[in-house]
């Protein structure tokens, strides 16, 4: 199945207003830029200007969301599940009254599916594939009444690859058959048409393509975002992940070089990924037989101790010092053989 881009054709569904519709886009560009503080004011702004409206609380929970997933910290529960639960008190009272009840469902799914993502995010993946069934339920419902709001389409198909992929997992859900060919088509046509989902429906398609070993296809869409992001930490990872598995170690290298910068240079940079960047860039070089610098990244890993992290992270702190401790002992005895 070919990949297509094309930018959002202008007849697709979009927000009625016309200032909401600006807000909101500036707002997920600025998400996408990383730029999660300017990105909060704009929807704080959506919030104060429409605040019967859930697009504000819906679109700030999920910066709460992006940047907590981006650095791998800890989801501010109580300030996302605020912002949750009155984007979807507002979507049940648009559905309510009857009026543009097609965009209360689709906030109504997009909340049950960020509940989702940091449900699975946190290690409950009981209650993220509850929020999932959820969210795929109203974003049909929106399909139902608006088959042009193809940004719904996005959450729906992610679900149905990791539900037909996760069959270990889902083994009591009363389904029949394998939807992930209809889950990469709905992907495909979120990215094709989607206004307000484009790019999430990019990197959803870059971690479903990459489980897949559709390693060519997971590039294409890494590239494709970062041709407008080209520092988003999501695409970049995405690239040099695919370009590992796929044994492209140059294009892999360069790319986790890239991806150390950006992450180094980085506010939020609590060092974790920096740690994770450093050793898959020593893995990579270590197979273009480049000692030096392997050396250099590897002792990079080591110098840090779990106790300089977060308690949530030094358990995986500790398997990456290991890691890296035992990659070190590993080129040591191979340079001694080698009488370097």
């Amino acid at each position: 199945m070919a990949v297509v881009f094309v930018h959002p054709a202008i007849s697709q569904a979009r927000l009625p207003d016309a200032r909401m519709h600006s807000l909101v886009l500036q707002g997920i560009d600025l998400t996408w830029q990383e730029k999660y503080m300017a990105a909060d004011s704009v929807f704080q702004c959506v919030i104060r200007e429409f605040p019967e409206h859930p697009a504000g609380y819906v679109y700030k929970a999920g910066v709460v969301l992006s940047r907590a997933m981006n650095n791998e910290m800890e989801v501010d529960r109580a300030q996302f599940d605020s912002l949750i639960d009155a984007g979807k008190r507002k979507a049940n009272r648009i559905i309510d009254a009857g009026g543009e009840r097609s965009w209360g469902y689709f906030f109504l799914g997009t909340s049950d599916g960020s509940d989702s993502y940091a449900r699975v995010y946190s290690g409950d993946w009981f209650g993220g594939t509850r929020k999932g069934f959820a969210a795929v339920s109203s974003f049909n419902d929106a399909l139902k009444i608006d088959s042009s709001l193809c940004d719904a389409e996005a959450g729906i198909g992610a679900f149905y690859y990791w539900r037909s992929r996760k069959t270990e997992f889902f083994n009591w859900i009363p389904f029949v058959g394998d939807d992930r060919p209809e889950a990469f088509a709905m992907l495909e046509q979120s990215v094709e048409r989607g206004i307000y989902n484009r790019f999430t429906a990019l990197s959803m398609s870059v971690a479903i393509y990459t489980d897949a070993e559709m390693y060519d296809k997971a590039v294409r869409c890494c590239l494709e975002g970062l041709k407008k992001y080209p520092d988003n930490r999501t695409f970049l990872w995405g690239l040099a992940t695919a370009l590992h598995k796929s044994a492209q170690w140059l294009d892999a290298a360069q790319t986790y070089r890239r991806l150390l910068d950006v992450i180094v240079q980085s506010q939020d940079n609590n060092h974790y990924n920096e740690i994770v960047c450093r050793l898959n860039l020593a893995k990579v070089r270590s197979e273009l037989r480049d000692s030096s610098e392997v050396l250099e990244l590897l002792k990079g890993v080591v110098k840090f101790s779990e106790s300089d992290f977060p308690k949530h992270l030094r358990g995986r702190v500790q398997d990456k010092i290991e890691q890296a401790e035992a990659l070190l002992r590993a080129h040591g005895n191979s340079q001694s053989s080698t009488g370097r």
